[in-house]
């Protein structure tokens, strides 16, 4: 016989104590998005499209599809309020395997790839005010992630109340580089209204599709993080109604402060201008008030990297955590610390193979070979809510998602044709990728059959 239809999702375990409120949700999805793509990214797109519309809205258009994904994940998220997030999802949608293979990939290269790559940044960013020696910097990184590491195994409150500095400091000084834009306008006038002319590509040229999609993979890196509320949904207060309004209110901030930023460098330098710079954010800030400019600009830079680098350090470990509490895992990651009410061992567990990746300096591939794997599993994460509105219809639903089922379609589309380019374009990296998520089966075998024994 059929067994029923399970009347609420699952709870097989106490989760950790809920002590997060909207502030903090979206100061994590804002604080992991916002890092160093920001800063990077605009002078790669510059050189690909010249025309500012263009260019504005493929950042716009970016967002949406980022909204679409946040609006299902808000569904998600407040279905299933548990640590973990994509991990509770895609377990719940497709089974234990496919979620331990998602699981799996990020503890192996998608987080502490990235908080390597954020890291590094930061101590080049560092060397602005302290110049230092190769291996001195590296000793810092690693100093660094250590102490992240210690701040928040002390408790969620103590990473979080660091996440929410560091946020507000960061969105502060991009809004203040907006704000001298427009109150300082440097040079004549008429010059700067022609740097957004002409706005928009006169004619449809050989290639454009192509090299649109191309700047859209920047864009997509600019915006990665905007999952991250899920994965600490366990500890939000209320998270039928704290983890929708976290996400939205972190993606419109996010797309405001990109949009912004992007129209004032624009202002500032010019398409051709931003283009020939490595350094666009601290080029602009030089242009309008000098030195000082690109002494606060840098300051803000290093906000933002520290920020994101603690973001991933502070959600990460909350994957591997439930994880381990499923049984696919180290079941030392599964303890919980008696004093800190935290996952201690998960937390020092990733800030721990941070710090390795930024001391030998192999970030670089494992981020280029997890960007295929991690968008395979986006992609399945959204699909979920689709499998999930079909196998448990019965599951209470505190906040559903507007325009379903197009607006979860229309990210998936999106997401997948984003996938295949990647395949057709990088298809040594992909295949390197896959080959990573691959490499999980044969351990998910082991750890299942070792919970059987």
């Amino acid at each position: 016989m059929k067994p029923a239809p399970a009347l609420t999702p699952p709870t097989t375990y106490a989760d950790l104590p809920r002590r997060l409120g909207v502030i903090d949700g979206a100061a994590i999805l804002v604080g992991a998005v916002i890092g160093s793509g920001i800063f990077m990214v605009p002078s790669l797109i510059a050189r690909r499209i010249p025309e500012p519309g263009l260019v504005l809205a493929i950042w716009f258009f970016c967002g949406l599809l980022v909204i679409c994904g946040a609006l299902t994940l808000a569904e998600l998220g407040a279905m299933l309020p548990h640590s973990g997030g994509i991990y509770v999802y895609v377990r719940e949608a497709y089974g234990p395997f496919w979620g331990f293979l998602f699981g799996w990939t990020t503890m192996l290269v998608t987080f502490p790839g990235s908080v390597a790559a954020v890291t590094a940044t930061f101590l080049l960013y560092l060397g602005y005010f302290l110049p230092m020696s190769f291996w001195v910097a590296k000793a810092v990184g690693v100093v660094l992630l250590i102490l992240l590491g210690w701040v928040n195994a002390r408790g969620i409150q103590w990473g979080a109340r660091v996440q929410n500095l560091f946020t507000f400091l960061k969105v502060a000084g991009l809004a203040g580089l907006v704000l001298l834009a427009v109150i300082l306008r440097p040079g004549p006038e008429g010059t700067l209204v022609q740097h957004f002319t002409p706005f928009w590509p006169d004619h449809w040229r050989p290639g454009m599709l192509a090299t649109i999609g191309v700047a859209m993979i920047s864009v997509l890196f600019a915006y990665e993080g905007w999952h991250f509320v899920g994965f600490v949904a366990g500890e939000i207060r209320e998270p039928e109604k704290t983890v929708p309004r976290a996400i939205f209110l972190g993606v419109a901030i996010v797309m405001t402060v990109y949009l912004a930023a992007n129209a004032a460098y624009i202002y500032v330098l010019s398409p051709i201008g931003i283009a020939a710079s490595d350094r666009v954010a601290a080029d602009a800030a030089s242009a309008m008030i000098g030195p000082l400019g690109g002494a606060l600009i840098t300051l803000t830079i290093l906000c933002s990297t520290f920020g994101a680098s603690n973001a991933n350090i502070l959600a990460g470990p909350r994957v591997f955590f439930a994880m381990a509490r499923d049984g696919v895992f180290f079941q030392g990651l599964a303890k919980v610390h008696p004093r800190y009410e935290t996952p201690s061992n998960a937390i020092w567990t990733l800030s721990l193979w941070s710090a390795l990746l930024t001391l030998t300096g192999g970030y670089e591939h494992l981020i280029t070979m997890a960007t295929f794997a991690s968008w395979g599993f986006f992609t399945m994460a959204i699909a979920s809510i689709i499998v999930l509105r079909r196998k448990h219809p019965e599951w209470p639903r505190p906040y559903r998602l507007a325009g379903y089922p197009f607006t979860a379609i229309v990210f998936v589309v999106v997401a997948g044709f984003f996938v295949v380019n990647t395949l057709l374009e990088a298809p040594r990296s992909s295949i390197f990728g896959l080959a990573i998520v691959l490499a999980g089966v044969p351990a998910y075998l082991k750890w299942r059959a070792r919970g059987a024994a």
